[in-house]
């Protein structure tokens, strides 16, 4: 039996279009952010969110200690926000985020076509990963098209569905 091709893998799984969000917790000087497009909804009841974060991500050790995050689905118009939370700086940008009323832990991004602030509900060990289960509470949707993300580039959809 051969070896499992893990480069071979990652671009299988690139086959499968998905959204692209800005996951953040923090705020002020405290607050931090990445991009990632491995969220999903967990439940309509309760409203739960699912994010997929890596051990070695930076982020993984501040949810791990959080008890509140916010995600960002970028609308097709912040494909510099991508780039700049996945570690691509991108000059002269400065990306606005806004509090949310009475969750002083968590900002999300202005202009997103929806966001997201979650407790912290449950954490799940996911090989090199965990899953970061959040209840919803406050969320917001905007009449944005969605920035889409497949086979390792961006694209978007003319219009929103």
């Amino acid at each position: 039996m051969s070896s499992f091709d893990e480069r071979r893998f990652r671009h299988a799984l690139g086959r499968f279009a998905t959204g692209v969000v800005v996951i953040s917790t923090g705020s002020g000087e405290g607050m931090h952010a990445m991009t990632a497009n491995a969220f999903m909804s967990g439940s309509l009841r309760p409203p739960l969110i699912v994010v997929s974060v890596g051990h070695r991500a930076r982020m993984h050790e501040r949810l791990m200690n959080s008890a509140m995050f916010g995600v960002s689905v970028l609308s097709d118009a912040q494909e510099r926000h991508s780039r700049h939370f996945s570690g691509e700086p991108q000059s002269r940008f400065a990306p606005r985020f806004a509090p949310v009323d009475g969750l002083p832990e968590v900002v999300l991004l202005e202009h997103a076509a929806a966001r997201f602030a979650a407790r912290v509900v449950d954490r799940h060990p996911c090989g090199d990963h965990t899953l970061f289960v959040g209840e919803v509470l406050v969320f917001s949707l905007d009449e944005h098209a969605p920035l889409i993300f497949f086979g390792g580039r961006y694209a978007s959809m003319a219009t929103p569905l």
